[in-house]
């Protein structure tokens, strides 16, 4: 992080772009003194701090409309906790020595805890300081690359990179909604999409060739992250001319003697085994068992009226030709749960934003009743 130098200010210009943006997240930095020791309790990431940054964008053209106090403090503590001597910290702010120990004392009360230990001959962080220190300079940083990104966006520019890989139902509705809101929000991204297993995704973010994945659970591996998206029952998918499609509801015994379409179990082991531990429970047998290695392929069978299928419900929102869904009226379907992984060091500053998206999408998010003929 650059600091300010001599002759710097806050009431400058170059002083207001530095601090420009500071007062949206002012009270979430103050608040991490506090935090300090809790137990469960995560210091801020970058990340989201940044993502306030970006998204809080349209607030920070009208930043001078606000009190610049709480600007000026937060410049002024990084400033001295950089020199660690009033004096000096003064003069690189244009200021003199009793106003800079008014801040810091403000700062202090603002936060509940104290930032310095001062003596006659030495001033010193203490362990709160050091953590605000810490998070401050990073939002600096972060406010830089976001005004950056924005500058950029308005010449048309691409602004970055986001590989992203996903389900094959996840990009049938949920996905082309997260991509539409975040484009909105975030233009001249560009987009590789990857649709993959989920096994084959968590394998994609270790190797950093993915920055986002939209995927099954489990996620496991301590150097990923996840985040819930959604949760979702299981359907039934029969042939338009199969004498379940005549019925709204169908039961996990209407199934027993049915041929079945499944997707194999090395491309979705989670899904494969929810599903036929709930049939075993329920002591349907089927006739056959068919499998594909895709969702599509699993589809053109039951298109075809060689089996049925067991499909998440937002597959219904995809209509194909000879097929219809219908809901499983038993009280204990499977619910399937989608989530959002990415690598826990990000390297991609549009990682974060674009998950946050993604839950936000995936919340509002319903199936109409009329995919199953209602």
């Amino acid at each position: 992080m650059k600091m300010p130098r001599r002759g710097w200010s806050p009431r400058s210009s170059a002083g207001r772009r530095s601090s420009m943006g500071c007062w949206m997240v002012m009270s979430r930095i103050l608040s991490l003194s506090r935090r300090m020791g809790r137990p469960g309790e995560d210091i801020l990431r970058p990340g989201e701090l940044y993502f306030q940054y970006y998204f809080c964008i349209s607030f920070i053209q009208r930043l001078y409309m606000y009190n610049p106090l709480e600007l000026r403090v937060l410049t002024s503590f990084l400033v001295l906790a950089d020199e660690l001597n009033f004096t000096r910290a003064a003069r690189r702010l244009n200021m003199t020595q009793p106003p800079l120990s008014l801040q810091i004392k403000q700062l202090e009360a603002q936060i509940g805890a104290q930032l310095f230990e001062r003596t006659k001959r030495s001033v010193r962080l203490t362990p709160a300081g050091q953590v605000l220190r810490a998070e401050a300079e990073k939002l600096f940083d972060i406010e830089h690359r976001a005004r950056q990104m924005v500058t950029q966006a308005n010449r048309g520019e691409d602004v970055g990179h986001l590989s992203i890989g996903l389900t094959a139902i996840s990009a049938v509705e949920l996905v082309p909604n997260i991509l539409r809101r975040f484009s909105a929000r975030v233009p001249g991204v560009l987009y590789s999409l990857r649709e993959i297993s989920s096994e084959a995704m968590l394998q994609a973010l270790l190797r950093n060739e993915l920055d986002v994945a939209i995927l099954r659970p489990p996620v496991t591996d301590p150097r990923l992250q996840a985040r819930r998206l959604m949760s979702e029952p299981y359907v039934l998918a029969v042939p338009v001319d199969h004498p379940l499609a005549t019925q709204r509801k169908v039961h996990a015994r209407d199934l027993d003697g049915q041929s079945l379409a499944t997707l194999e179990r090395r491309f979705g082991q989670y899904a494969h085994d929810l599903m036929m531990t709930w049939l075993a429970e329920h002591n349907v047998v089927p006739l056959r068992m068919h499998d594909a290695a895709r969702h599509h392929a699993m589809m053109s069978m039951v298109a075809a009226g060689i089996a049925v299928s067991l499909v998440p419900a937002s597959a219904a929102a995809q209509p194909i030709k000879g097929v219809v869904y219908r809901r499983l009226a038993d009280r204990d379907v499977p619910a399937l749960e989608l989530w959002v992984a990415f690598h826990k060091e990000i390297g991609n500053p549009m990682t974060l934003p674009f998950v946050t998206q993604a839950v936000e999408s995936a919340a509002g998010y319903k199936i109409g009743a009329e995919c199953f003929g209602g």
